[in-house]
């Protein structure tokens, strides 16, 4: 069902790339674009994309986006820790997860449910490593106690679930109209 060809798998890189890009600006305290789509664009690559190539990419563009927030526009550096780095397990197990959504036949409520609860679990894990991370990465591990770190920080899950799932189900719809779109127009063209 999420099988793209060789142009359109190219299209929704490009596509998912610049939402990272336009939205990771607003992660970083730079304006209010929309909040950040990084972890929906990681679920939407593994589930639409074709090869792990596309996650590295994804990842790199993470890192350099991180980069020029911190080295050309100034942004504190705070998140800078070597925690940083298991943001990237945690991209990957999005990844994964819209890996596993990636066989559905149709796109029905079942899979709809499915995509949902991979989309969750996804966020759930890239959620305990990154704060996992940071703890232990910025040093809290030896200043605060880890359920006092806990609780501060879970406040903050529902809006990283909520605004994952509201990308991921665009993502999706978007991917429908334009499947629908294109078996109709090739239709019409016999």
């Amino acid at each position: 069902m999420f099988a793209l060809d060789a142009r359109s798998e190219r299209i929704v890189a490009i596509l998912l790339a610049v939402l990272m890009a336009a939205t990771r600006i607003h992660h970083f305290g730079i304006g209010t674009v929309a909040p950040d789509a990084s972890t929906a664009v990681f679920f939407l690559a593994g589930l639409l994309l074709a090869g792990p190539l596309w996650f590295a990419v994804l990842a790199v563009e993470a890192v350099v986006l991180d980069a020029v927030a911190i080295g050309i526009v100034g942004v504190a550096a705070a998140c800078m820790t070597l925690g940083y780095w298991l943001l990237f397990v945690g991209y990957l197990a999005l990844w994964y997860a819209g890996r596993l959504g990636r066989a559905s036949e149709r796109l029905d409520v079942a899979t709809g449910g499915k995509l949902v609860v991979l989309a969750a679990l996804g966020v759930a894990v890239f959620f305990v490593l990154s704060n996992v991370g940071y703890y232990f990465g910025a040093g809290y591990d030896e200043s605060l106690g880890a359920a006092e770190y806990a609780s501060r920080v879970s406040g903050y899950f529902p809006m990283y679930l909520v605004t994952t799932l509201l990308y991921a189900a665009a993502g999706v719809a978007v991917f429908a109209i334009g499947v629908r779109f294109l078996s109709h127009g090739r239709l019409a063209a016999r």
